[in-house]
Parts: C-alpha cells; structure tokens; sequence
C-alpha cells in the first residue's frame, strides 16, 4: 500500500519536469529532421530550440502560472467525448478524414491545439509589473487602468 502511495504522488511533483523533458524530445527529433526538410521548412523545425528555450525560462521566472497551465493542458487532454457544439450536428454534414492518413494525423493535433487553447482561456493570470509596463507601452500612452490580474484569453486578443 505504501509503494502505492508514492506512486501516486510521484507523478504529480514530476509533471513539470515531464513536461520540459518532452519538449527537449522534441527538440531533439526537429533538430534531427531539420536536416531533410526543404529550405522553406528548415526554420520551422530549427525554431524548436528557442521555443524550448523559451519555456524553461518561462517555467523558471513564473513557476505557479507554468504550473496552473499545464494543469489545464493535462484537463484539455483528459479522455472522454467532449462537446465542441451545443446541438448536434448532422453527421452527414461533417468532414471526415481517412484515419492513417497525414489529414488525418495533422487535424487531430489541430483539435487538440483549440482544445488546449480554449483550456488556457479560462486562466487568471497575475500580472507582474514588468507584464503591466509591457501592457501600458504597447497601448501607446493611452489612459487606461490594467488591472492586477487579467484572463489568457483576453492577453492573447
């Protein structure tokens, strides 16, 4: 019972780590792959190193807010049917794709971007008062009160 307990807990704690080890896969395999591609493709594979760089200086400077958004990356990624429309639709009417199929494989990581993304939404964030100078000087001077706290969704618009 005991080794099941630390099982169980275990994971929690290290689910962050999980998370930068998978990036750093990642990168590992672009950098790989960057030697194949095309020219016009190169960049998009050779960007996994300052987008890793990136995330662990995120998950550095900001470890709670890292933190929550993995938390609602792993509740976006939760099995189970989840809604995308309030009624449903004809089934006739939708698209479908071979399953097997590059189509396919690349609409079902789009669906689990926009899932993630309208997961990430509903996040508060904390605005320190480096994010509330960045905020005020992208508005041009403009006399507006930032408040101390303001929802990913409405940072990203």
């Amino acid at each position: 019972m005991l080794a099941r307990r630390v099982a169980l807990v275990a994971p929690a704690r290290a689910r962050n780590c999980a998370f930068l080890t998978k990036m750093k896969a990642m990168e590992a395999e672009t950098s790989k792959l960057a030697t194949t591609l095309p020219d016009g493709l190169k960049e998009i594979a050779e960007s996994g190193t300052e987008i890793q760089a990136s995330l662990r200086a995120f998950a550095a400077d900001r470890p709670e807010l890292f933190k929550a958004a993995v938390a609602k990356i792993a509740e976006a990624d939760a099995p189970g049917i989840i809604a995308t429309t309030d009624v449903a639709r004809d089934p006739k009417a939708c698209k479908y794709t071979e399953e097997g199929t590059l189509l396919h494989e690349m609409m079902q990581r789009v669906y689990k971007s926009d899932r993630r993304m309208a997961a990430l939404g509903d996040l508060e964030v904390t605005l320190t008062a480096a994010d509330k100078a960045a905020i005020s000087a992208s508005l041009e001077g403009a006399k507006v009160s930032i408040p101390d706290t303001m929802s990913v969704s409405k940072m990203m618009s």
